[in-house]
Formats: C-alpha cells, sequence, structure tokens
C-alpha cells in the first residue's frame, strides 16, 4: 500500500476507483483523492474527499428480485420504528439477513405501495434500490442523501422526501401517505417502471452503462482542474479552497470541487 500511495502522488490521476462500501477504503482514501471514485455514499467521507463533481455515485446492487409486471441505523430510522408500528396499515420491522427474511421482504415490496427509506448508519441503503426494483414507492427520510444519475432521473416523479423533521411529528407520516391518492400512486409506479433498467445491474442497458456514460462525463472537467492546478500560485487559504459545485452537508446549495483534490 505505501508503494501505491507513492505512485499516486506521481501521476496527474489515478484513474478510477471502485469504493462503493461505506467503509472501503476509508483509512487510505486521502491516497485516492487524484481519482474518479465509483462511491454509492458520501456519508463518511469529508468534503475534500469525495465531489458530485468529479465522482460518481452508484446504485447499491438491490437484494431482492425485482417486480416484473406491469405498474399497478440511524437516530431517524428508530425514531421512525417507534412512531409508526402501530399504525394499522404499516408494517415495520428490523429484518435479518437470511433466505426467509429476503422472501418476506420481497413479498412486501411488490405488494406495497410505498416503501420507507428511513436515514440509518449512513443516508443511502441497498432498501432504497430494492423498493424502486419491486415499484414500490419511495419515502425518503434522509435529509443528506446523494442518489445515482440524477442528470436523467428525476427522483421527484418517483419518489417521496420528506424532511427528518416532520417525519418524526407522531402521525404525521402515516396521515401524509394516506393522503395520497390511488391515481398519484399509479404515476409514481409508471415513472419507476420507466426508470428500473438503470438500476440493474444485469441489464444490457441498465446500471453498467449509466455508470461509465457518467464517468466520460467527468473527464474534462477532471482534466481542466488538473491543467489550472499546475499554474496556479499556491496561496494560503482558509477553510477548504473550492471552485465549483459539490456535495457538502453542511450547505443546501453545495461549496465547491476541492482544487486539493487535484493537487
Amino acid at each position: 500500500m505505501a508503494g501505491e500511495a507513492t505512485l499516486l502522488e506521481e501521476v496527474p490521476w489515478a484513474g478510477v476507483i471502485i469504493c462503493q462500501d461505506p467503509n472501503a477504503l476509508y483509512k487510505v482514501i486521502d491516497n485516492f483523492k487524484n481519482s474518479v471514485l465509483l462511491i454509492s455514499d458520501f456519508g463518511r467521507l469529508k468534503a475534500q474527499q469525495a465531489s458530485l463533481v468529479k465522482d460518481v455515485v452508484l446504485p447499491y446492487s438491490h437484494r431482492i428480485n425485482s417486480f416484473n409486471g406491469d405498474a399497478g441505523g440511524g437516530r431517524v430510522r428508530d425514531m421512525l420504528f417507534q412512531v409508526l408500528e402501530d399504525e394499522e396499515d404499516m408494517i415495520i420491522k428490523h429484518g435479518t439477513q437470511s433466505l426467509e427474511s429476503r422472501r418476506l421482504a420481497t413479498q412486501g415490496m411488490h405488494t406495497s405501495k410505498f416503501c420507507l427509506h428511513p436515514a440509518g448508519d449512513t443516508p443511502s441503503a441497498c432498501r432504497l434500490f430494492d423498493a424502486i426494483v419491486s415499484l414500490c414507492v419511495p419515502v425518503i427520510v434522509s435529509d443528506d442523501i446523494e442518489l445515482p444519475f440524477e442528470d436523467i432521473i428525476d427522483y421527484s416523479k418517483i419518489a417521496i422526501f420528506v424532511p427528518s423533521s416532520d417525519a418524526v411529528q407522531p402521525g404525521y407520516l402515516a396521515s401524509m401517505l394516506r393522503s395520497v391518492s390511488l391515481g398519484r400512486v399509479l404515476q409514481y409506479q409508471n415513472e419507476l417502471l420507466k426508470v428500473k433498467r438503470y438500476f440493474e445491474y444485469e441489464d444490457p442497458d441498465g446500471a453498467v452503462n449509466a455508470i461509465w456514460r457518467q464517468v466520460a462525463s467527468k473527464l474534462p472537467l477532471v482534466n481542466l482542474m488538473i491543467n489550472r492546478g499546475k499554474r496556479l500560485v499556491k496561496r494560503e487559504v482558509a477553510g477548504v479552497d473550492c471552485s465549483c459545485i459539490c456535495s457538502n452537508r453542511n450547505d443546501s446549495v453545495g461549496t465547491g470541487l476541492c482544487q486539493s483534490c487535484f493537487s
């Protein structure tokens, strides 16, 4: 690993690095700052380690079978469990990694209108993508989430976003979801059907193609920032020196693509 770190310091950029698991390369991620990262979650990375400008957000590989018909941990997660567990028309359970749990999850998602996605240990998780391929309308309660392929997918058409502060109020979420008409649910499901392939790694025109298309779109800006960094005069800057939009959980608009990512 020491030899690899030295090599990375000697090249303008280090290619494309897959670190899909939130813990992947966690202790050495600074050594890969010159790379385009393929990553599922920004939740455990600092603003200067990853950027929506240079990196690509991947969908988790879903764990349950896709729906093939027509459309017809964390604090917030624990609080929602307490708020919703006594609601008559809602099922909320802690799952385990077993074939029986997977079968029950498949059955539940394939026959439900809505599937809850609360923030857990990280903002994103497999359950969101399980819901999408099940045509179960995701209800996303995760204020810091970043989503894959937003240049081609309008998530407001396929999911319902609820601020965490509202969702944990007793009665709020259940009342809001009961007010959604069947016609509106069908609209969401039809839109899910249109984009479902982007979350299927086995589909020839699915996730893999979309990932590499996004990687290709990042490279011109990566080269721009590398070349710009070669001619800039070094200067002392308070905090992070940024030039354009990136992911930053402390700023609703975003701060920037850090010049330090390519220096």
